[in-house]
């Protein structure tokens, strides 16, 4: 009851098999965990997730808030100056967390969705320079 209304409901979730260790959800003695996405996962593999990374298996949206995790970033980010060569470097992104596409200045260490300030982003084309080489 306490997830009425704060999770994105996806029918016959429960019916389906963890993605981690391909285990029927439904029947197990495991405790289930809901992924903000609606997606579920056994609780332990879950937790074992977690170590290797912050990312659902199945869509690829962030499985925690990490807006403290970004907002390091941002310092890690604006402290790594790009060579010359990179610094008017663009690039278009889709984030994995708002699903939005943006073109974003390229960093070796992220690129931030303008949309929703997640580094959870693909890189979904080429580099561009964005001055005109004479």
């Amino acid at each position: 009851m306490n997830l009425q209304g704060k999770h994105k409901c996806i029918e016959n979730v429960s019916r389906q098999n963890c993605p981690i260790c391909l285990e029927d959800i439904h029947t197990s003695r495991v405790v289930a965990h809901v992924l903000p996405c609606g997606h579920l996962l056994h609780r332990t593999c879950y937790e074992e997730m977690l170590k290797e990374g912050y990312r659902c298996p199945l869509c690829m949206h962030s499985a925690l808030d990490m807006t403290r995790y970004w907002r390091q970033l941002d310092d890690e980010v604006a402290q790594t100056p790009m060579p010359s060569e990179y610094q008017n470097m663009t690039v278009d992104i889709l984030c994995n967390d708002c699903n939005g596409r943006s073109t974003v200045q390229f960093h070796i260490l992220g690129m931030k969705c303008k949309i929703c300030e997640s580094y959870n982003t693909a890189q979904a084309g080429g580099c561009r320079n964005t001055l005109d080489q004479q």
